[in-house]
């Protein structure tokens, strides 16, 4: 019988399955099921409905093929980046487990125990923090740094157009992230609800960009929006939705290209790169700052972004040494962030000797998409 406190462990992660599923289209529990055939890993309904309630921890076998299964929803087929994040899935199913096992077994017991005082006694640490006491104010455990950053990241997707319409409740919508310098590093689109995939990269932190190391959140300093409002009433299958998929995928290419052409580099760190589509004319968009005077004066300095970038790339390269089999995607990124580094760390050598600031160019190689980084 699965006691109490182990049963919140599974809850917890039950709770994070239904997110990942709602972010990936929400597919129908007839959906999961019939998409797990295809790798031969057939659950029925039946485990997928247990797995989302939390009643009780399932085989990790479940859990693999369920995160397959959502993540071939999502992007339509099987991804080489998918082996990565189902891996860290399993690796948090372990984590439940062990936790679970932990809160259930818990500390032996000794023989006889000694009551405990009725109040502490004066100068006893143990005691005294295992009296009754006030319920922490979690939000209180946050730096102040991350809840100014999830202060403006909820100001910005609340925030209206001239017509009152909140600016990432749109269903249908493409995204760009900015770092410190305004340079652009990232373009995604969402077809599930605007703020919901921007929120999913930027404060749950649990999208393939930032699991894979490719995207560092802490960079990101703007984001800018371009919401779909025609396509608002779009069901989720026949042909409006193909048209409306269509149309998404077109702006988002039009957008990266944009982007590539105002980039200094001529290359962003998308690992998937949109397909090539005809350009469109581009929906009404807005730009929003992320962070405060006082971060952008503290973290935007060159010494702590340097840093960062190093310990970036160092993770990312660590990435593709850990999965093996790695897409031209992926490469890409490790070079893009090579270079990135490569210009922050020349751009303060420039200020410290008061010499002109040089511009980092790859010569003789094309990062265009579409061809692969031989």
């Amino acid at each position: 019988m699965t006691t109490p406190s182990e049963a919140s462990a599974i809850e917890e992660f039950a709770r994070k399955l239904r997110e990942l599923r709602i972010d990936c289209g929400e597919p129908s529990y007839a959906t999961i099921s019939r998409l797990t055939r295809t790798d031969q890993e057939s659950i029925s309904v039946g485990s997928v409905h247990t797995l989302l309630a939390g009643q009780r921890q399932t085989k990790p076998e479940i859990v693999r093929a369920f995160v397959r299964a959502v993540l071939r929803h999502r992007d339509g087929a099987a991804r080489p980046e998918h082996a990565g994040i189902v891996d860290e899935w399993f690796a948090l199913w372990r984590a439940t487990r062990l936790e679970s096992q932990t809160r259930t077994t818990g500390p032996a017991a000794t023989p006889r125990e000694t009551p405990p005082p009725a109040s502490p006694q004066a100068g006893d640490v143990s005691s005294a923090s295992t009296a009754h006491r006030p319920g922490i104010d979690r939000d209180q455990l946050v730096t102040p740094r991350v809840r100014s950053f999830l202060a403006h990241l909820e100001a910005a997707l609340a925030s209206t157009d001239e017509q009152g319409r909140r600016w990432g409740s749109a269903k249908y919508g493409c995204y760009a992230f900015y770092d410190y310098d305004g340079e652009p590093i990232y373009v995604g689109q969402t077809n599930e609800r605007v703020q919901t995939r921007v929120r999913r990269h930027l404060s749950n932190q649990r999208t393939d960009a930032v699991a894979m190391r490719v995207l560092d959140v802490q960079e990101v300093a703007e984001l800018e929006l371009w919401p779909l409002w025609e396509h608002e009433d779009v069901d989720r299958t026949g042909e409006a939705a193909h048209q409306a998929r269509q149309h998404l995928d077109a702006v988002e290419s039009t957008i990266y290209e944009r982007l590539l052409a105002e980039s200094r580099f001529g290359m962003l760190l998308n690992e998937r790169v949109p397909a090539t589509a005809e350009p469109v004319e581009l929906p009404a968009s807005r730009r929003f700052a992320l962070v405060d005077d006082y971060t952008r004066r503290e973290w935007g300095s060159a010494a702590v972004r340097i840093a960062r970038r190093a310990s970036t790339l160092a993770r990312l390269a660590d990435t593709a040494v850990e999965r093996g089999v790695v897409s031209d995607g992926l490469r890409r990124a490790i070079l893009v962030q090579g270079v990135r580094l490569t210009q922050l760390a020349a751009s303060a050598y420039a200020t410290a000797s008061g010499t002109k600031e040089p511009v980092v160019q790859l010569q003789g190689l094309e990062v265009r998409e579409g061809i692969p980084l031989t």
